[in-house]
């Protein structure tokens, strides 16, 4: 099922993804703030880190077929 353009649904998924954007906006500022010259380093961490979780998953999930 579509929405309509421009229907009450189709205001109200507007609004709330806008809200949702305002949201991530502050916490995304407040962690700025927060972490200082610091930010730049903790998430360049939490990214490596999920690259390597990812990789690791993957290398299992392929070896699972590769073992079929």
């Amino acid at each position: 099922m579509t929405m309509k353009t421009r229907s009450r649904e189709w205001w109200i998924d507007r609004a709330a993804l806008l809200g949702v954007a305002v949201l991530c906006a502050g916490l995304a500022w407040l962690f700025s703030i927060g972490a200082g010259k610091w930010s730049t380093l903790i998430l360049a961490t939490v990214v490596f880190v999920a690259l390597l979780l990812d990789n690791h998953r993957l290398r299992k999930e392929l070896k699972r077929y590769r073992d079929k």
